[in-house]
């Protein structure tokens, strides 16, 4: 161990990180300790006490200044959109936060983040600014996620990740996704053109997910060539619809609302009739799809009450109860005409 600081008196003073060091734990795993909040086992709980109070760090200090720093904000963290058809999933999903915010005494942030820059995170932490954070989406080898964990930061995920200490709240993607798909399938629409792109979306690979497994508990193998997984910007997905038209496809399933509303566009230029020359579905549904002449088969989910549920878990973890580490609200799959 690192020698450690001195007070104005002159004995020794340990630090979170001293403490961490010596008990082979993570810095976050001492603050949860000694704060009472977030989730930790027993064990490890005890051990900590029970090495600060043998060096006389004093906890019960330490965790009162902190019960008496807070600030009753929250922040929910969201991506930054750059199309308008991206914004009702997260203006619903605040809208359910805040509600829920609102009626525990607790004031509700909107912070936007774009690419990998946690900046905005670190000012909040740093400046005593909230007591908890909602992510608002997941990634594979989240940054956001992990940054809020090493600092000890109570957090809850809209969205499945890859970490079970994380503690998240989402939708069944991928069951709903093959269900849906299952149903297409049952309705001989086969061969059925997937178009989405990842670009390293949790949710995005859950549905994709769930249309492999659909083909495959129908004994179906894939085709490959109807199927785009990095469509990138809007013109390279109206190229892409066009090269489906070329193929004997009976229906396009769309990754999400955003994707389903570019190839409505791209079929109505091109004077193609839904459901009668091409049938369209969506693995996810909004208002913007209500825009449509044609009624469009979805799924739905409840974005009001995936914001409700995250913002009851957060509160929980910071008055320091217990929680469940995944919370899984269910769907409904809506067929309409589009499929018909």
């Amino acid at each position: 161990m690192q020698e450690k600081k001195r007070d104005c008196a002159g004995k020794s003073k340990i630090t979170i990180h001293d403490v961490a060091e010596e008990l082979g734990v993570s810095a976050s795993t001492v603050s949860r300790a000694i704060s009472g909040k977030g989730r930790i086992g027993e064990a490890t709980r005890k051990k900590v006490m029970d090495y600060i109070k043998i060096h006389d760090y004093h906890p019960n200090g330490i965790a009162k200044s902190l019960a008496q720093s807070r600030t009753n904000n929250i922040a929910i963290i969201i991506p930054e959109v750059k199309e308008l058809v991206d914004l009702p999933f997260f203006y619903t999903c605040m809208y359910g936060v805040n509600e829920v915010a609102l009626a525990n005494g607790y004031d509700m942030f909107v912070i936007t983040t774009s690419g990998k820059d946690n900046s905005h995170l670190k000012r909040l932490i740093d400046n005593n600014k909230v007591d908890g954070m909602i992510l608002g989406r997941t990634y594979r080898n989240d940054v956001f996620a992990s940054y809020l964990k090493e600092r000890g930061m109570p957090f809850v995920t809209i969205g499945s990740i890859d970490d079970d200490e994380i503690v998240q709240v989402y939708h069944d993607n991928e069951g709903a996704c093959r269900d849906l798909t299952s149903i297409l399938l049952s309705r001989k629409l086969n061969p059925i053109a997937y178009l989405g792109n990842s670009a390293g979306q949790v949710v995005n690979d859950e549905r994709f997910a769930g249309y492999v497994r659909a083909h495959r508990d129908a004994g179906i193998e894939l085709d490959w060539d109807i199927i785009f997984l990095e469509s990138g910007t809007t013109t390279v997905q109206q190229r892409q619809v066009d090269e489906i038209l070329k193929k004997d496809v009976g229906c396009i399933l769309c990754q999400d609302d955003s994707v389903c509303n570019i190839v409505l566009q791209e079929l109505r230029n091109k004077n193609i009739r839904i459901p009668e020359d091409m049938r369209v579905a969506s693995c996810h549904n909004s208002k913007v799809l209500d825009n449509y002449p044609i009624s469009i088969t979805s799924l739905k989910f409840d974005i009001v009450e995936i914001g409700r549920t995250a913002c009851r878990i957060l509160i929980d973890l910071v008055e320091g109860k217990e929680v469940s580490s995944k919370t899984m609200l269910d769907y409904e799959v809506v067929l309409k005409e589009s499929t018909k």
